[in-house]
């Protein structure tokens, strides 16, 4: 398992939909709900890598399956 995912492109907007659908107006109180930076939200919404825990985290958070979403195939 690598150390860091990354969603798959396909997922993106998937993902950025969900943040409103669970609540969050805007990535900055997902960031501060999870307590992560701004910026590692930002990536993780525009399918930069980040952390895998950080992606099991923010997955969770946004009801989304990680195993779906993420990208296993890219190369840091």
């Amino acid at each position: 398992m690598p150390r860091s995912l990354k969603v798959r492109q396909e997922f993106v907007e998937k993902v950025k939909l969900a943040v409103r659908r669970n609540g969050f107006p805007s990535q900055r109180a997902l960031a501060e709900d999870v307590g992560l930076a701004l910026a590692t939200v930002s990536n993780f919404l525009t399918g930069k890598p980040v952390d895998y825990v950080t992606f099991d985290e923010l997955c969770h958070k946004l009801a989304l399956s990680w195993r779906d979403i993420a990208d296993l195939d890219f190369d840091l």
